[in-house]
């Protein structure tokens, strides 16, 4: 398989990021991306689109946390 477009000129380390992604079954998802051992996330939506004849999904992340037991505010 050629290398997508989107990946030219990339160089790739370590994987550390785990994915998950869910159809709603309208052309949309909804997805979230975690760091191992970490408590961010990025929690995304999007929509499938058609581009040059190809379906291309697109999706705008926004930040997103796990509050770990004990680290809050303590006022």
């Amino acid at each position: 398989m050629a290398e997508p477009v989107l990946f030219r000129d990339l160089q790739f380390g370590q994987e550390i990021y785990d994915v998950e992604i869910h159809g709603t079954g309208n052309g949309q998802f909804i997805g979230l991306v975690k760091e191992d051992g970490g408590p961010c996330r990025i929690a995304f939506r999007g929509s499938t689109v058609v581009r040059d004849g190809r379906r291309v999904a697109l999706a705008r992340g926004t930040m997103a946390w796990v509050e770990q037991e004990g680290k809050g505010d303590t006022a």
